[in-house]
């Protein structure tokens, strides 16, 4: 018996897993740039805001927005590459690849919505001579960044129990980190109620549909982002450990 297969059953690259992770510190950071500094949408416009005003706002920056919106459209589409690694221990905790294969999809899904978000705002850009149509991609720019809230609170739901489930005999995740995904996936449902308000902390430049949102969000990546570079290094260190071979023939090590 190889003493070493019980240890390590599985293929691990603790490079390209790191790789991965900050491909994902990189879309946060670019958010920052793109959607804060380039579009100048934090604090977003406001969502009462007339259509002539917000025209008036979109001809004056729109060299910028569509700068923007492009840094946008481009970093946001590594939401893929960040996930890979998490769904690659989703697997490893599981008997059955039941919620791997619901990460695999979920992810997928949310890389579809992801990477048309700022293609609203590029159209809005795009079609600045009219008023109304200005206005109604602005809206859908941010109902796509906010409303769409559901596949990624419930693929933060399918860490958690991955996490509460572990078939490892070693815990693979802190238990924590289980809890924190449940609530991080809680704490977006207010976006859900953005369509009945255009003011106050429902409208989606609120407190609730927006700041709380836009932050858990981002904030969950970055803590799961530092959660697996430990996760990652604990498992490369055991890698690096010699195993000796038991052969059974000759009864000793």
């Amino acid at each position: 018996m190889n003493l070493s297969m019980a240890r390590e059953p599985y293929e691990f690259d603790p490079f390209l897993m790191r790789v991965c992770l900050w491909t994902g510190l990189a879309l946060v950071a670019m958010t920052a740039v793109g959607f804060g500094c380039f579009m100048g949408y934090v604090p977003p416009p406001a969502a009462a805001m007339s259509a002539d005003d917000l025209l008036l706002y979109v001809r004056e920056h729109k060299t910028s927005i569509l700068i923007g919106a492009a840094l946008c459209t481009f970093f946001w589409s590594f939401w893929v590459t960040w996930a890979a690694p998490l769904i690659i221990y989703i697997r490893r905790m599981e008997r059955a690849p039941l919620l791997t294969f619901a990460s695999i999809a979920n992810v997928g899904g949310g890389a579809a919505v992801i990477t048309t978000i700022a293609v609203s705002w590029t159209v809005m850009a795009y079609r600045v001579e009219d008023a109304a149509i200005v206005q109604a991609f602005n809206d859908l720019g941010f109902f796509l960044f906010l409303y769409t809230w559901p596949p990624f609170a419930i693929w933060m739901f399918i860490i958690a129990i991955a996490i509460l489930r572990d078939i490892n005999p070693e815990q693979t995740f802190p238990r924590w980190v289980a809890f924190y995904n449940l609530w991080a996936g809680v704490l977006m449902a207010p976006a859900s109620f953005m369509g009945f308000f255009k003011t106050g902390p429902f409208a989606y430049d609120g407190l609730l549909a927006f700041w709380l949102v836009a932050v858990d969000f981002f904030l969950w990546m970055v803590v799961m982002s530092i959660v697996m570079f430990r996760v990652v290094a604990r498992d490369e260190q055991r890698m690096a450990i010699p195993i000796v071979s038991y052969d059974s023939t000759l009864h000793q090590f």
